[in-house]
């Protein structure tokens, strides 16, 4: 019998997360038939083994090399049979039955493409940058220049990222890959994620070409999943070199899907937003903690970055999406 839901997971060098993620699918999913794909990018922690010793049922693939997390969740999605998919971050926990509420709403919604739960972080408070207005000049004007900050009650006035609650189930521009339901039908007719996309902006994308065919995104605040968030994320390096690699990833985005005239704006907003974060973050870092250092590093390395200071990002092909 074909299963409702298939989860898919993808893992590098996760064995113990991963590991929580499957029990908590197992302990938590009562209210649909389901799946589990593995998508293994090349772990040397021996996450396979672990999948195949205590989860035999679930289906595992091994990639002989990190394939980053976009063409990992195509890969998973080709040996998927589901009318449902859920993309679920290996260093993610359910907390209840998400994944059947989520496809109860999608069912009666004939419309929504895809759909996200809360995320919430392991102090209990929601996880920013999870939801947002898919990226268009003015959205990335009111970003930059912190006008979704001044207004985040405003729809007018909101930006990529959205952290004002709008409402229990809103309709949203794109919502987080860490946890997303999609039906098979929106997912193949997409094409799926942009396999030039090594990590990062990847859900953006998906969204914005999901609504290009007529599919709607929603956010339901309730279902929340819970993410340790930076399961593979170690060192300041790795962090400052992925701030730098979603930044790429969402110029890239904007360039093709604007005219002249709204990536000169877009790219004006890019560069007076970054100097006054560096500005403030700067002076906030004069008496923060390691945090504020370290985000005021972040808004440098990325303002370098966007005048063509920096030309490669160390190790790119071996970073990891969290």
């Amino acid at each position: 019998m074909t299963p409702q839901l298939a989860f898919i997971i993808v893992s590098f060098n996760t064995r113990d997360l991963l590991d929580a993620c499957l029990t908590s699918i197992y302990r938590h999913t009562q209210g649909v038939t389901f799946e589990i794909i593995v998508v293994d990018n090349a772990s040397r922690d021996g996450s396979p083994a672990m999948v195949r010793e205590k989860y035999p049922e679930v289906v595992l693939v091994e990639s002989a090399e990190n394939l980053g997390f976009g063409r990992a969740n195509n890969a998973g999605f080709a040996r998927s049979r589901a009318p449902f998919v859920m993309l679920f971050n290996s260093d993610a926990l359910l907390l209840e039955d998400t994944g059947a509420a989520l496809v109860r709403f999608l069912e009666g919604h004939p419309r929504a493409g895809l759909a996200g739960p809360d995320v919430v972080l392991l102090n209990g408070l929601r996880q920013p940058k999870t939801r947002g207005m898919l990226p268009t000049a003015r959205v990335m004007l009111n970003q930059n220049l912190l006008l979704c900050r001044l207004f985040p009650r405003s729809r007018f006035f909101a930006g990529l990222y959205v952290e004002a609650e709008w409402a229990r189930e809103t309709r949203i521009g794109w919502i987080s890959g860490v946890c997303m339901v999609i039906r098979r039908e929106a997912y193949a007719q997409s094409g799926g994620f942009d396999p030039d996309i090594f990590m990062y902006a990847e859900d953006v994308d998906l969204c914005q070409r999901c609504a290009v065919l007529g599919w709607e995104t929603w956010r339901i605040n309730a279902h929340a999943i819970k993410h340790v968030c930076g399961g593979s994320t170690k060192t300041d390096a790795q962090v400052l070199r992925n701030r730098v690699l979603q930044q790429r990833n969402f110029l890239r985005l904007l360039d093709r899907s604007m005219g002249p005239a709204g990536r000169a704006v877009t790219r004006f907003s890019f560069v007076a937003g970054l100097s006054l974060r560096s500005l403030f973050r700067g002076l906030a870092s004069l008496v923060g903690g390691a945090g504020r250092r370290l985000a005021f590093r972040a808004d440098l390395r990325c303002l370098s970055d966007f005048i063509g200071l920096t030309r490669t990002l160390p190790e790119e092909r071996h970073a990891h999406r969290t």
